[in-house]
C-alpha cells in the first residue's frame, strides 16, 4: 500500500522532530557531563521537565540534585546554563509527540485495523494492554511492558504517592 501524501509529509515531520530531539538531548548530556552527572541524567531531567516543567526541574536541580542523578549541588551559573539545552530538549520532545500522533492518525486512516504505535526510547512499539506487552514494530521483538494501571480506587487524596510527585 502506498502512503498518502499526508502520511508521507507527517513521516518527514516526525523524522525531523526526532533528529532535533536527539541533537538537543546530546547537547544536554554534554552540558551535564561537565558536572558529574550519571548516565541517564539527561533523560531524567527531560522527563522531569515534561511532568513538572523546566522551571520546576531547574529549581529541584539547584536544591536536591541527587533526585535528578547529579551528585553535587551545582553553582547557580551552572544551573542557568542548563536552561537552554533542557528547554530545547523539552520542546523537541513535544514536537516528536505531535508528529508521531499525526503519523499514526494518517496511517490509521489508510488502514483502520492498524494498531496504534507509540515511541519509546526512539523506537516504535505497539502496546497490548491485555497481555501487558510491547511489540517493537521494526524487529518484531515482544517484551513485558510492566505497566501499572491507576484507577480511581488507587489514586486520589489520602493515597500513598510517589515521593517525587510531591516536589
Amino acid at each position: 500500500m502506498n502512503a498518502s501524501p499526508e502520511l508521507a509529509a507527517a513521516e518527514r515531520e516526525l523524522a525531523t522532530a526526532r533528529k532535533q530531539f536527539n541533537t538537543a538531548r546530546r547537547a544536554l548530556e554534554a552540558t551535564l557531563s561537565q558536572h558529574g552527572a550519571r548516565e541517564g541524567a539527561a533523560d531524567r531531567l527531560i522527563h522531569h521537565a515534561d511532568e513538572y516543567g523546566v522551571d520546576h526541574t531547574l529549581a529541584v536541580l539547584s536544591k536536591t540534585p541527587e533526585v535528578l542523578d547529579i551528585k553535587d549541588v551545582l553553582p547557580a551559573a551552572s544551573v542557568a546554563a542548563l536552561r537552554t539545552p533542557l528547554q530545547a530538549a523539552y520542546e523537541a520532545m513535544h514536537r516528536v509527540d505531535l508528529a508521531m500522533a499525526k503519523v499514526e492518525n494518517f496511517a490509521r486512516k489508510g488502514d483502520p485495523s492498524r494498531a496504534k504505535a507509540v515511541l519509546i526510547a526512539d523506537k516504535s512499539y505497539v502496546f497490548n494492554a491485555k497481555q501487558d506487552t510491547l511489540r517493537n514494530i521494526d524487529s518484531g521483538e515482544t517484551v513485558k511492558a510492566g505497566s501499572r494501571v491507576v484507577d480511581g480506587e488507587s489514586s486520589g487524596p489520602g493515597k500513598k504517592r510517589e515521593p517525587e510527585r510531591d516536589r
